[in-house]
């Protein structure tokens, strides 16, 4: 989820009436026609293979501007191993894109009266610790300082199961523990406020999440390639999610168990939904303008009601993004010029906001730069000695560095010897992988730091 990539699951919306007077139209930056729209659709595919060279896009781009869609295009692997293509109705899983999904939900209950942002999360979940103190907007707006079960082992474990799951013993996972600070402080990004937001849903509108947005938001929408249950999903346009995918190497990974990823990110979707989506915000055909306005203004940190709101090329940019292990989403829009950029993809990329903003600013004409390949660089071996040792992550898991003909190795307890090459001084990777290792001090102590796709560990130096 940028923060917005927060590990589980780590835009502007645009508002158009149905005719629009002349002297807003006149205000708007110039349409793309022509020879300059076919120029822009070709400096938009040169950016996502730019990233797609470097193995960080795998899937389907959708970009509107101006009341058109002017560019629509998918790249890479469906399916691998069966040699199937992405296209423009493939299917992916959008994480924490969810969010959003769940935060309009509670501005529509709102807008009817049903409950109020400032009411108290103890009205509808009466049990839960300081839950007189915690109110709904603090959940919207990451602000509870409820803990991240995503810090906890069993949770974690249990997200690799199909296990069923039930509503209380999802939230056991961070409801006895202490808050990280006091309501309303601090911004803290977390997956905990957003089931909770989920069982507040449930409990208002007497249906299962998955009814409840159905009914408010995909049904009237036409959303009909949107869902909850990833593996439970029967489609050709299924995408195989991958944690990582290259010409030469495909590893695959395991769809999340949905019943804990839940309101903050079980949803998943197709580009030409989430167009949907977006013109369903757009037309306002969920929420009023007014209401739309309240949730992307801003709170701490620049985080609305289930968006992040930034500033970016001098535009209020409203936008979220997800990411899982196999799937990342971003969808990011621009009210004043009605641009809406929709990134879908089946591999874990932490790249996926960057593309979107390298899109955004071609589409502004501003400049901007494209990703390059790794590359390695020579390094003395007394630099290269300096680090070999072993590391220790836990009782039970070493890092083993070795150093043998100028060449430096890295081994994860018993596992495969890999040489790992200097991107710079202090700074590896391994070829063909998303693995990036970094050596560095703390207080004297020698450090390693391995990060891989979502994970990062850091070791000392024995």
């Amino acid at each position: 989820m940028r923060r917005k990539y927060s590990i589980l699951f780590l835009g502007g919306i645009t508002f158009i009436f149905s005719t629009f007077c002349s002297s807003f139209n006149a205000q708007k930056k110039t349409e793309f026609t022509g020879e300059k729209l076919e120029r822009k659709k070709q400096e938009i595919d040169s950016i996502i293979k730019a990233y797609a060279t470097i193995n960080k896009f795998n899937g389907t781009a959708l970009v509107h501007d101006q009341n058109k869609t002017i560019f629509e295009k998918s790249y890479g692997w469906q399916d691998a191993e069966k040699k199937i293509l992405n296209h423009n109705s493939s299917i992916y899983q959008i994480a924490s894109l969810t969010k959003s999904f769940t935060a309009l939900t509670i501005v529509k209950l709102t807008e009817d009266g049903k409950l109020s942002i400032k009411d108290p999360i103890s009205k509808f979940i009466p049990d839960y610790p300081r839950g007189s103190e915690i109110t709904v907007e603090h959940l919207l707006t990451h602000t509870s300082g409820i803990y991240e079960p995503l810090r906890n082992k069993e949770y974690v474990r249990l997200l690799h199961t199909e296990e069923s799951i039930s509503q209380a013993k999802q939230i056991s996972f961070f409801k006895d523990e202490p808050l990280d600070f006091e309501p309303g402080t601090k911004f803290s990004y977390t997956n905990s406020g957003y089931i909770l937001l989920g069982a507040i849903i449930e409990k208002i509108t007497g249906l299962s999440y998955e009814k409840a947005v159905r009914k408010i938001i995909l049904n009237p929408l036409n959303m009909s390639h949107t869902g909850f249950v990833y593996s439970s999903l029967k489609s050709t346009d299924k995408t195989v999610p991958y944690a990582f995918l290259s010409k030469t190497k495909q590893e695959k990974t395991e769809i999340w168990n949905p019943e804990l990823t839940g309101a903050a990110g079980q949803i998943y979707s197709s580009a030409e939904d989430l167009y949907k989506y977006y013109e369903g915000i757009r037309d306002y055909k969920i929420v009023s303008k007014e209401a739309f306005k309240k949730a992307t203004t801003p709170f701490l940190s620049g985080y609305g009601y289930g968006w992040f709101i930034d500033d970016l090329y001098g535009k209020k940019v409203i936008n979220h993004g997800g990411n899982i292990e196999g799937a990342t989403s971003y969808l990011a829009m621009i009210p004043e010029d009605d641009i809406c950029i929709i990134l879908l993809n089946n591999i874990t990329s932490k790249k996926l906001e960057k593309a979107g903003n390298t899109i955004l600013a071609a589409l502004l004409n501003k400049p901007y730069q494209l990703p390059k390949p790794k590359k390695e660089i020579v390094l003395d071996s007394l630099i290269l000695k300096k680090y070999t040792g072993n590391y220790q992550l836990s009782e039970d898991d070493v890092i083993h560095v070795t150093f043998e003909n100028g060449q430096l190795f890295f081994q994860n307890n018993k596992g495969p010897v890999l040489r790992i090459l200097p991107e710079k001084e202090n700074s590896f990777f391994i070829f063909d992988d998303d693995t990036e290792i970094t050596f560095s001090k703390d207080d004297g102590k020698e450090i390693i730091q391995v990060k891989n796709g979502l994970s990062s560990k850091t070791a000392e130096k024995l």
